[in-house]
């Protein structure tokens, strides 16, 4: 009924380069995305048209339609706690949900998160609320597809709200992480 994902944006990211001290001062070892540099091709999800959501749009938008329906993950909460972080303060979704932007304030940066504070496990994991927010916006779908699921956050989302969820990964250790955690998820 929706694809929410977080794909490979095809900018060749290195979490070494950006990822700081984790909590208690030690440093998370933390994979590069395999297939992330070579560039994106939404076509084959934009062919299903369903409710999409691709975070990371901004990276290949040559690619994508025209939208007015972005949306928008505020990091810091509007805030100035943080500044001169490495981050990014924010990040973009594009979406062919509605013509409006949407916002989504959560505070999601170095050690301070609002959430998700003992799950930090893939280099460009989500928070699970943001996930809940996305399936919330693409009506409230009864399956939610995510081709590029890593550790399983939108999978856990789903759980949590009492959707059904088909989530695909490439890498065998992501792969067995979001199982796990989209177990512990279904069993709660």
């Amino acid at each position: 009924d929706a694809v929410i994902t977080d794909p490979p944006y095809g900018v060749d990211y290195d979490p070494h380069r950006s990822q700081a001290s984790g909590f208690g001062g030690k440093r998370r070892e933390l994979d590069r995305v395999r297939g992330d540099k070579q560039p994106f091709n939404p076509a084959p999800l934009l062919a299903l048209d369903v409710p999409t959501v691709l975070w990371g749009g901004n990276n290949y938008a040559s690619r994508l339609p025209d939208s007015g329906g972005w949306m928008f993950w505020d990091k810091r909460e509007a805030g100035t706690l943080g500044k001169g972080f490495i981050g990014s303060d924010g990040e973009l979704a594009w979406t062919n949900l509605s013509k409006q932007i949407r916002v989504f304030s959560h505070m999601w940066f170095g050690a301070f998160r609002a959430s998700d504070r003992d799950t930090f496990v893939h280099p460009t994991q989500k928070p699970s609320a943001l996930m809940r927010w996305c399936i919330e916006q693409a009506k409230r779908p009864e399956i939610i597809l995510d081709p590029y699921m890593g550790s399983g956050t939108t999978g856990v989302a789903a759980m949590e709200m009492g959707r059904k969820f088909i989530g695909i990964e490439i890498e065998p250790k992501y792969f067995d992480i979001a199982c796990e955690r989209i177990e512990n998820a279904q069993r709660q």
